[in-house]
C-alpha cells in the first residue's frame, strides 16, 4: 500500500533541551601495597610464575599499575600469589564495592577489545600499542581520528583523512601520522587543558604508530595521575566476599515470612505475594522498561508504572514505589521500597526509577502504596541483554503520547531523561487517533561521518494492522539523530519523532498495529530494525 500524503511529514522533529555531558569526578588515591610485598617475600626463591600468570603483568595491565603494584608484581614467586595479587587488584579499582560486580574490570577489559580490533598490526596486538595504550588509560578522543598520510618523495602528498584503524600500509613508502583531539571537557578532566592534540607517527606506513606526544607517555604526569586515579579503595587489603544462598539442611515448620531486604513493610511484602499468585489487582496499571547506557558507560533498566485514568486514583493517591525483580529461576535478584509521587502525563499518571540489573530474563513485580498499604501492583517481563559503552546496537522502541522538556537536565540514569528532555512510556500501549504517537530509539555508537562529525543515519516506517491487517510504508528518510551526551563525535545518539494520528488519512480503525522501524547506518553499512506491538482505541 503506498504512503498518504500525510506521511511525508513524519520526518524527526528535534526536541530542543540543552544536553550537558556530566562530570563524572575521581579522586586521586595514594596507595600501598605492603600485603603482598611481604607475602612475595615470604615465598621461596626456587619458585616461579607459569608463562600464563607472568604474561598478565606483560599485558595491557601493566599500563594501569602503580609503581608500588609493578615493584610488588616482580617480587612474586607463586601463581598463587599472583591470583592473589590479580584479584587484589581489581578489587581495589571497583567502583561499587557493595556488589560482586567490577564495573571497571568489564570497561578494562572492553577497551582492550576494541584496541584488539582496532589498531593490532602484524603479530602485535593492537592493545600493546602506543594507541591501544592511550584508549586504555585515557579513553577516545572527542572528535574522529584524523590520519594523514605522507608519500615516499617520489610521489605526490596524498593528504588524505581516514578513520582509526590500521588500515593499507606498506604498499607504497612514506609515512603517516594519526592525530587524536580531546577537547572541552573532556580534555579538562583528563589533561587540565581546553584542547590538547595527540599524534601518533608510523614511519613506514606499516601500521605501527609510536606515540610523539610527551606529555601523555606512560611517565607524564597526566597518566600518572589518571592510573592514580582509577584506585578506588586505597586501603583494601583482602578480596571482598559476597554472600551466596545457601540450601537449607532440613525443612523446619513454616513461620511467617519477614520482609527481604529492600522491602520494610509487610503489607506491601505480602502484596508481592499475592500479585505473584495472581491474586492482587492492577487497575489498568502497566508496566513498561527500556535498557539504556549512560555518558559514563554505566549500562542501567529504568522502570515506570503507568496508572490510566481509569484508575480513578487521585494525585495524591500514592506515596511510595516498591517491587521485586526476579530471576528465570525465580529468585529474587533485587527489592526497593522508596518514596516516590504521582507525576500527571496528560490524563493520566506515572511513576518510574532506574535498576542495576545483570543480563538475563527477569519478571519484575512493582507496585504502588499508601501510607504503608498497597494501591496497586503490576507486572511484567525483563530482558536485560547488558550493553556497554562501546556495544554498537539500538535500544527498544519506545512509544509515547508525551514527549517534554523539563526545567533542568536530569542526572545521568535518571529514568527516561537525557538532559532536560523527559519521555513517558505508554505503558498499556494504547492510543486514540486523537493522540500524537512518538517514538524513540537510541542508537549506540554508530559510523560517525568525518566530515561534520556526526552520524548519517536513514530510517523507514512500516504501520501495519486494524481489521484489514494493511501496511501503510513511510519512504526511507534521513533522520536528524540527537547527541545524548551533548556534543558531536562518537557515542550515543537518538532518533525521536512523532506519528499525529488525527493527520493519517483515512483514518486508523480500532484495533492491533505494529510500527516496525528499519535505520540504516550510512557510514558503518549496517542496518537495524527495531518495532513495538500497540492498540488503537475505539
Amino acid at each position: 500500500m503506498s504512503a498518504p500524503a500525510e506521511w511525508n511529514r513524519f520526518g524527526p522533529v528535534m526536541f530542543g533541551p540543552a544536553f550537558k555531558k556530566p562530570e563524572k569526578l575521581m579522586k586521586t588515591r595514594n596507595f600501598l601495597i605492603a600485603a603482598i610485598l611481604t607475602a612475595a617475600a615470604a615465598t621461596s626463591a626456587f619458585a616461579a610464575l607459569s608463562p600464563a600468570k607472568a604474561d598478565w603483568g606483560k599485558g595491557p595491565a601493566q599500563y594501569i599499575m602503580t609503581a608500588e603494584e609493578k615493584a610488588a608484581w616482580k617480587n612474586l614467586q607463586t601463581d598463587a600469589a599472583a591470583d592473589e595479587f590479580i584479584a587484589l587488584f581489581w578489587a581495589r579499582r571497583d567502583p561499587t564495592p557493595a556488589t560482586p560486580r567490577n564495573e571497571f574490570h568489564e570497561d578494562f577489559d572492553a577497551r582492550v577489545k576494541t584496541a584488539d580490533a582496532q589498531f593490532s598490526h602484524g603479530r602485535t596486538k593492537g592493545s600493546m600499542t602506543d594507541p591501544g595504550r592511550m584508549l586504555i588509560v585515557f579513553g577516545g578522543p572527542s572528535l574522529p581520528v584524523k590520519q594523514i598520510t605522507t608519500q615516499a618523495a617520489s610521489q605526490p602528498n596524498s593528504g588524505d583523512d581516514h578513520s582509526a584503524g590500521a588500515g593499507n600500509f606498506g604498499d607504497s613508502g612514506g609515512s603517516a601520522d594519526q592525530i587524536w583531539i580531546y577537547e572541552g571537557d573532556l580534555a579538562q578532566k583528563l589533561f587540565g587543558v581546553p584542547r590538547l592534540e595527540v599524534k601518533f607517527h608510523d614511519q613506514f606506513r606499516s601500521g605501527d604508530f609510536r606515540l610523539a606526544t610527551p606529555s601523555v607517555d606512560p611517565q607524564s604526569n597526566a597518566a600518572q595521575k589518571m592510573v592514580a586515579s582509577f584506585i578506588t579503595q586505597p586501603g583494601l587489603t583482602k578480596v571482598p566476599t559476597y554472600d551466596t544462598p545457601q540450601t537449607a539442611v532440613a525443612a523446619k515448620p513454616a513461620a511467617p515470612a519477614a520482609p527481604v531486604a529492600g522491602i520494610k513493610t509487610p503489607a506491601l511484602e505480602a502484596a508481592l505475594a499475592d500479585a505473584k499468585a495472581g491474586k492482587a489487582s492492577n487497575k489498568g496499571a502497566a508496566l513498561a522498561y527500556a535498557e539504556f547506557v549512560s555518558p559514563a558507560g554505566d549500562p542501567f533498566v529504568p522502570v515506570a508504572v503507568y496508572v490510566p485514568s481509569s484508575a480513578n486514583i487521585a494525585a495524591d493517591g500514592a506515596d511510595t514505589i516498591f517491587g521485586a525483580v526476579e530471576d528465570a529461576s525465580g529468585t529474587r535478584v533485587t527489592a526497593f521500597e522508596e518514596p516516590a509521587k504521582l507525576t500527571a502525563s496528560r490524563t493520566d499518571y506515572f511513576v518510574d526509577k532506574s535498576l542495576t540489573l545483570q543480563p538475563g530474563k527477569y519478571t519484575a513485580i512493582v507496585g504502588l502504596a499508601k501510607g504503608g498499604q498497597p494501591v496497586l501492583v503490576t507486572s511484567g517481563p525483563i530482558e536485560v541483554t547488558g550493553p556497554t559503552k562501546e556495544s554498537v546496537g539500538t535500544s527498544r522502541l519506545i512509544l509515547s503520547d508525551n514527549v517534554y522538556e523539563l526545567g533542568t537536565a536530569e542526572p545521568p540514569k535518571s529514568p527516561f531523561a537525557f538532559g532536560k528532555l523527559k519521555i513517558v512510556p505508554k505503558g498499556n500501549l494504547t492510543f486514540k487517533n486523537s493522540d500524537e504517537l512518538n517514538y524513540f530509539v537510541e542508537i549506540n555508537n554508530p559510523g560517525i561521518d568525518t566530515a561534520t562529525n556526526l552520524p548519517k543515519l536513514q530510517f523507514k516506517l512500516d504501520l501495519t494492522g486494524g481489521p484489514d491487517k494493511k501496511t501503510i510504508s513511510a519512504p526511507l528518510t534521513d533522520a536528524a539523530p540527537l547527541p545524548l551526551t551533548g556534543v558531536p563525535g562518537p557515542g550515543h545518539y537518538a532518533i525521536l519523532s512523532t506519528i499525529p494520528l488525527a493527520e493519517v488519512k483515512p483514518a486508523l480503525k480500532a484495533g492491533d498495529y505494529t510500527l516496525k522501524m528499519k535505520i540504516v547506518d550510512v557510514v558503518s553499512k549496517q542496518s537495524y530494525t527495531v518495532e513495538q506491538s500497540f492498540k488503537v482505541g475505539g
